[in-house]
């Protein structure tokens, strides 16, 4: 795979080669591979549903619209693929989706204060994300304000771009019933943070 282009040497070190994907083309290439992978679907169908709808949730700053889209991504994968979830999961899952839709993607974007969960990035905007997962729904504000909290402390906003920058508190509740007919798996809040 390296000699046909399809990762890059990123970085050395004595004993470890840090390898990665080389630009959005190729990441685009891959997250078709995985969403076909995952959900059993086209990636080409599922890029025309969720594509424009996305892009027009971000562009009004819908963030109602664009939890409700997220939570159809989210329930496009099985009940099997998603029990386990942890948040890092949760977040791959989002990235992989949005690197599908077009939009350049990174998780754990390190800066001098902190290690932001997901960005994400369009020619107008800088979208960057704090995950929490919960286990119990009733915890949703809770958590929502630990986030929101979090990504005032650690600046997560203070970022040189030209675009302008967004940052977002995203709770998801992953319930665990011992009832597989009520489990609960769903983006409970996206909130901006100001």
């Amino acid at each position: 795979m390296y000699q046909a282009g399809y990762f890059t040497i990123k970085k050395t070190e004595p004993d470890f080669l840090f390898v990665g994907l080389p630009n959005k083309e190729v990441k685009k290439a891959f997250a078709e591979l995985v969403i076909e992978k995952l959900t059993n679907k086209d990636a080409i169908a599922v890029n025309d549903v969720y594509k424009d709808r996305i892009a027009d949730a971000l562009a009004h700053k819908d963030f109602t619209a664009l939890k409700d889209e997220f939570n159809k991504i989210l329930n496009e994968f099985s009940y099997e693929s998603v029990v386990s979830f942890k948040e890092y999961a949760f977040r791959d899952v989002y990235k992989v989706m949005l690197q599908l839709l077009g939009y350049n993607t990174y998780t754990e974007y390190q800066t001098a204060l902190c290690r932001s969960d997901l960005c994400f990035e369009d020619d107008r905007r800088l979208y960057i994300c704090e995950f929490k997962v919960i286990s119990r729904a009733d915890n949703v504000q809770e958590k929502l304000a630990k986030a929101k909290e979090q990504i005032k402390e650690k600046r997560y906003g203070l970022r040189i771009t030209d675009k302008e920058v967004i940052t977002l508190a995203i709770v998801i509740v992953n319930e665990n019933a011992s009832d597989k007919q009520k489990p609960m798996r769903e983006v409970a809040s996206i909130e901006i943070v100001k």
